[in-house]
């Protein structure tokens, strides 16, 4: 026996019907984790008030120690290494935590980081 003959089809009309998908950039740029966020409420929170206070009490104790002759005395001159190094060090801690950076890099574990560091230079201070 043979196979029937294949059965033609008449040609179908085609679709004048376009499809388009749009998004929301906001909603995007929420949902990416490459953009950079802004915490304005971490200033009002306790560690975000005292870091404020530390940076303005840091600036008045650099500023005074520089208002003496330090180099006169060694000792001064590490206490004003590190009055400023924590200074700087607090500032960039600042702007890391209302830029929330620390969500992106886990695995540095922060409250270690600095808390050796300190421990470590005031130790040293008090030798």
């Amino acid at each position: 026996m043979e196979p029937p003959p294949p059965l033609e089809q008449p040609p179908r009309p085609r679709s004048h019907t376009v499809t388009t998908t749009s998004s929301s950039f906001t909603a995007n740029l929420s949902a990416s984790s490459s953009t950079l966020a802004y915490d304005r409420e971490f200033l009002r929170t306790p560690p975000g008030l005292l870091m404020v206070a530390e940076i303005v009490l840091g600036l008045l104790v650099w500023t005074l120690i520089a208002g003496t002759e330090y180099f006169l005395y060694p000792a001064f001159g590490w206490v004003m290494f590190v009055a400023v190094f924590y200074w700087v060090l607090t500032v960039f801690f600042l702007i890391i935590y209302m830029t929330m950076t620390y969500t992106r890099i886990p695995q540095v574990p922060w409250t270690t980081v600095v808390n050796t560091s300190t421990r470590c230079c005031f130790g040293f201070a008090g030798l």
